[in-house]
């Protein structure tokens, strides 16, 4: 062997190190394709290829229009509306004719809603545009007119309500042509300035000394409570009842027959009889009074004192 082969302490040969491959070339990158965009679908395309089909964008509206044919289909085939059964159900404005005795005078109304007022029937139908429409709720007192006697707001009453009732409105308050007592005394105490609310007042007026042919100031002012005035101050209406008042009991007062040979009334005690008269003892009265002589009757000796 060599030398040192044999010698434990001599150290191995150390392998021998492979030559490593050269390292490969790495080729270099090819440049990239220019990516060309692709052209976009257009939205409508009207044309067909052999190879692939395409369905037309109007394609999807056809159930819409199978929809339609079907509706003009069923509408055709279903029946005319069966005739209206209001007749028998009831009439949402039933019609009525009636006959209003207004001023004296009878009014026919025909076909009238059977809901109108009775403000709308007079002002409307009958031309008596007298009563005004100030609220329609009855708080005005503008409408106010007589109903059998009735101070009422014609607003508020059916007008169909009142047929065969009296009537009575502020036209009908004039005598022979000419304005009523309480009317010209409202026009000259200066009662009417816009002149609205004045047909209710004269109305309310009327209708209060009616029944109190002198009312005080406080009797006048609660009959006028419901008639509403944005003008006058209510001092004229005040007015205009004084002067009436006034007048009628001088009217009153010269109508009654007085002459010389009438005595002056006397004031006395009702149910007084006057002196000389209503005595129970007429002998007393004639001057023949004789007293009681002895009693002669069946009662005994004493005359019946005992």
């Amino acid at each position: 062997g060599g030398a040192g082969a044999g010698e434990p302490w001599s150290p191995e040969p150390e392998p021998a190190v492979e030559a490593e491959p050269p390292a490969a070339v790495e080729p270099e990158p090819e440049p990239a394709p220019v990516a060309v965009p692709e052209p976009e679908p257009e939205p409508v395309s009207a044309e067909v290829t052999d190879d692939a089909p395409v369905e037309s964008p109007e394609a999807p509206a056809a159930p819409d229009a199978e929809v339609e044919a079907e509706a003009e289909a069923e509408a055709e085939a279903a029946p005319e509306d069966p005739p209206s059964t209001s007749a028998d159900l009831g009439d949402e404005h039933p019609l009525c004719s009636y006959v209003l005795r207004v001023n004296g005078t009878d009014r026919p109304v025909s076909d009238a809603w059977i809901g109108e007022s009775l403000l709308y029937v007079l002002r409307e139908r009958l031309g008596l545009a007298g009563a005004k429409d100030g609220c329609s709720q009855g708080e005005c007192g503008a409408c106010n007119v007589q109903v059998d006697g009735r101070l009422v707001a014609s607003c508020l009453v059916p007008a169909a309500t009142a047929a065969g009732s009296e009537v009575r409105t502020v036209e009908g308050l004039a005598a022979d042509g000419q304005p009523s007592d309480v009317q010209r005394a409202l026009a000259a105490c200066g009662a009417v300035q816009c002149g609205f609310c004045v047909p209710g007042m004269a109305m309310t007026l009327h209708d209060l000394l009616e029944g109190n042919p002198a009312p005080s100031d406080l009797e006048t002012r609660r009959a006028l409570c419901g008639n509403l005035c944005r003008c006058s101050g209510y001092r004229g209406v005040l007015d205009a009842v004084h002067e009436v008042v006034a007048e009628r009991e001088a009217s009153a007062a010269a109508a009654e027959p007085t002459g010389p040979d009438d005595p002056p009334d006397e004031p006395r005690i009702p149910r007084q009889a006057g002196p000389g008269a209503g005595g129970v003892n007429l002998a007393a009265q004639n001057g023949t009074y004789e007293g009681p002589g002895t009693y002669e009757g069946p009662y005994g000796q004493d005359g019946g004192q005992a």
